[in-house]
């Protein structure tokens, strides 16, 4: 665990990686293994200009494209006619292509919102994909502006789940950690606190980053947004860590396991 100034008999926690299952990501690898070689997805390269040339572009490279600003409006319109005909034709893997094509400009209008604790990063990627993929649905072959209104059906929906979140902050109380003035622990009541997270660690009753965030939420007196940052989670799912770990830790304590 951490070494502080509040807790100074803990060791200092070996760096670690907290991996989260991104939505984004799996359809980005998605994508990109159907470009890879020895046999990638193309798409005519004709589709970028208006003469007769020839050769096929993989669809990385399509897309690579797409978002340079050189490319004009009549090129985007042939590609995504052609992408959205071979969809209606056979499915896959040209969905998986369509929404490919939109993950950088999701990936910069998601950047652009603003971080809310209660909201997991992940589940707001999902929610804009879950759009993004109704919307590809409700799209004809020869729509004139495809990717735009993939791209914009994925923006309402971020923008729907943070007014929802705002709508609630408005309503809910906020969690007792979050009223109250942090006083941190005397150094007595620390050093205890301490000790007993330190052979819970030891004896797997807990995991360091349990162990870290009970240390900084109940000895710093840290409030939770600032210490579920400190060890990779959003507030919401520390709460619910923290709440687990403080049941099993009391039940360890009362069966005397160590």
């Amino acid at each position: 665990m951490r070494a502080t100034s509040a807790c100074p008999a803990r060791s200092a926690r070996s760096a670690r990686t907290v991996s989260f299952v991104s939505p984004l990501e799996e359809v980005e690898s998605a994508f990109l293994a159907l470009a890879a070689d020895p046999w990638p997805l193309t798409l005519p390269a004709r589709l970028f200009t208006d003469a007769l040339a020839g050769g096929v572009l993989p669809v990385n490279r399509v897309r690579a494209r797409l978002v340079h600003p050189s490319c004009t409006e009549d090129a985007r319109t042939r590609v995504w006619a052609e992408v959205l005909a071979r969809r209606a034709a056979r499915r896959e893997p040209w969905s998986t292509v369509a929404v490919g094509f939109t993950v950088p400009a999701l990936r910069r209008l998601l950047a652009r919102l603003p971080r809310f604790a209660e909201i997991e990063i992940c589940e707001l990627e999902q929610e804009v994909l879950t759009a993004v993929s109704a919307e590809l649905n409700l799209l004809a072959v020869n729509e004139p502006q495809a990717g735009l209104r993939l791209v914009r059906a994925g923006d309402r929906a971020a923008h729907r789940r943070l007014y929802a979140a705002q709508r609630t902050r408005r309503t809910a109380p906020l969690p007792l950690d979050e009223n109250s003035v942090p006083q941190p622990l005397p150094a007595s009541g620390a050093a205890a606190m301490c000790a007993v997270l330190q052979r819970a660690v030891h004896e797997k009753v807990l995991t360091e980053a349990e162990a870290e965030l009970i240390a900084r939420t109940r000895v710093e007196r840290q409030v939770m947004a600032k210490a579920a940052a400190a060890v990779g989670m959003s507030a919401r799912s520390a709460f619910r860590h923290r709440a687990a770990a403080e049941e099993r830790l009391a039940a360890a304590l009362a069966a005397q396991d160590f």
